[in-house]
C-alpha cells in the first residue's frame, strides 16, 4: 500500500518557512481510501462551518428579538395609561413584525366582553370602545383555546363569517391573533392584520410575537389593577358612586379650571326628606337599598359630563362643570321631581316615596373655593329643611 504524505511543493524538507494549505499537495501514488477519507472529512468540515454560520445568524436573530423584548419590557414598565402601553410596546414590536392593520382588546369581566383598547390603521380606528362578545370571532376562539389563531383568506374586502372585529370594506390577506398571558391567565387578545400586499407570517413570528407581547400584557394588567384601586379608594361601597374624597379633589380641579378659563361651576346638595323613617319602618336592608335607588335616580338624571357623589349618610351632591346658577337649578328640580315620582324598593315588596331637600351653589357668584361652596350649597339645603322640605334653595 501506497504511503501519503503532505509536503510543500518545492521543499522537499518542509523546513525554512511557514506551511499554509494553499501549499500542500499529496504526493503520488495515493492511495484510494485515505483520497476518500479525506474528501469525507473535507466536507464534513464543510458542512460544519455552514452549520457554524447558521448557528451564528439564529443567535443574533435571537439575541435582536431578546433586545427588542427587555426594550418594551422597559418602556411598559414605565407607563401605566393603557393606550400609553399600548402604543410604545406596538411601535418596537411593528419594527420586528410590520403589519397594516392591529388592534388590542381586553377583557371586561363585569360587562362579560371584550372591548377595544386601542387599534392601529385608519380603518380600523373606529372600533376603539366598540365592544364583542366573549365568544365571538377571531379574538373569542383566542380567548376560549387560549392559544395563536392563523387565519388566511383572499384579498376580497368581502366580509368573513365569523370574522365581526374586521370592518367589512377591509381587505386582508390574513390575521393572526394571540392571546395577552398575564400570569397564567389571559387578560384580552392583540390582533395582527396584513393587506393584500403583506407577506405571509411565518411560525417564527407566532413564538417571538408571544414573548413580545408578554411584558405589555403584564403592564396593563397592572395598569388595570391600579385603576381599580384607585376606584375603590374614591367610590363608595354601597351606592357605587363617588365619594366625599373624590367631591373634594373634583371639585378642586373645576373650581381651578374655571377660574382659569373664566367660567362657572354649580354644586348641588340634596339631603332625603324623612329617611329615618326608612330605617325605622322596613330595616336597614331596606334603607341601604333605597339609597341605591336613589343614587340610580340621580345620576340618569345628569349629563355625562357631571358628577355625582354620595356625600354621607342619605345626602349626596352633584357637581355641574361649567354650569351657571340657572343651569343648576334646572337640573335640580329634573331630580326632585323624579324622585318624587318614582316609587321606590318595588323589589322588597314595599311602596315607599322619597323626596329631598335641595340647596344650590354656583362658583364664583357664591363663593371663592371649593370648601366654600361646598358650604354654601349645604346651607341653602338647610334652608329648605327648614321651611317645609321637597323644594330648592339658592346660596346667597
Amino acid at each position: 500500500m501506497a504511503r501519503v504524505s503532505l509536503v510543500p511543493r518545492g521543499n522537499r524538507s518542509g523546513r525554512g518557512r511557514r506551511i499554509s494549505p494553499a501549499d500542500l499537495h499529496l504526493e503520488a501514488p495515493v492511495d484510494l481510501r485515505a483520497l476518500t477519507t479525506l474528501l469525507a472529512l473535507k466536507r464534513r468540515c464543510e458542512e460544519l462551518e455552514e452549520a457554524f454560520r447558521r448557528s451564528r445568524r439564529v443567535a443574533g436573530q435571537l439575541s435582536r428579538h431578546l433586545k427588542t423584548v427587555a426594550e418594551v419590557l422597559r418602556l411598559c414598565s414605565g407607563e401605566s395609561e393603557p393606550g400609553r402601553i399600548v402604543q410604545v410596546a406596538q411601535a418596537r414590536i411593528q419594527r420586528f413584525c410590520p403589519v397594516d392593520f392591529w388592534s388590542v382588546l381586553l377583557v371586561d369581566s363585569e360587562k362579560s366582553c371584550l372591548t377595544f383598547e386601542s387599534c392601529g390603521g385608519k380603518e380600523m380606528s373606529a372600533l376603539v370602545g366598540c365592544r364583542l362578545g366573549m365568544g365571538e370571532g377571531v379574538a373569542g376562539r383566542v380567548l376560549r383555546t387560549r392559544s395563536p389563531l392563523l387565519l388566511s383568506r383572499g384579498a376580497s374586502p368581502a366580509a368573513v363569517p365569523g370574522v365581526p372585529e374586521i370592518p367589512e370594506k377591509l381587505a386582508w390577506t390574513q390575521v393572526l391573533a394571540l392571546p395577552l398571558m398575564s400570569r397564567g391567565k389571559v387578560i384580552g387578545v392583540v390582533e395582527m392584520i396584513r393587506g393584500n400586499q403583506g407577506k405571509p407570517f411565518r411560525r417564527r413570528d407566532v413564538r417571538v410575537l408571544s414573548l413580545m407581547l408578554e411584558p405589555m400584557a403584564v403592564a396593563l394588567e397592572n395598569s388595570q389593577l391600579l385603576k381599580r384601586s384607585e376606584e375603590l379608594s374614591v367610590t363608595d361601597d354601597l351606592t357605587k358612586l363617588y365619594n366625599s374624597r373624590y367631591l373634594n379633589a373634583c371639585l378642586l380641579r373645576e373650581v381651578h379650571r374655571a377660574r382659569r378659563y373664566r367660567s362657572q361651576v354649580s354644586l348641588i346638595f340634596l339631603d332625603l326628606d324623612g329617611f329615618k323613617n326608612v330605617n325605622d319602618q322596613h330595616g336597614h336592608l331596606a334603607g341601604s337599598r333605597a339609597l341605591v335607588e336613589v343614587g340610580a335616580v340621580i345620576k340618569n338624571m345628569v349629563r355625562e359630563i357631571d358628577v355625582v357623589c354620595r356625600f354621607g349618610g342619605d345626602e349626596f351632591t352633584v357637581i355641574l362643570p361649567q354650569t351657571g346658577l340657572e343651569g343648576a337649578r334646572i337640573i335640580a328640580d329634573r331630580i326632585r321631581r323624579r324622585l318624587e315620582e318614582t316609587v321606590f324598593l318595588e323589589a322588597f315588596g314595599f311602596l315607599v316615596r322619597i323626596t329631598a331637600s335641595f340647596g344650590i351653589a354656583s362658583f364664583p357668584d357664591h363663593a371663592g373655593s371649593e370648601k366654600a361652596l361646598i358650604q354654601k350649597a349645604d346651607e341653602a339645603m338647610y334652608k329648605v329643611k327648614g321651611s317645609g322640605k321637597n323644594a330648592i334653595a339658592e346660596a346667597v
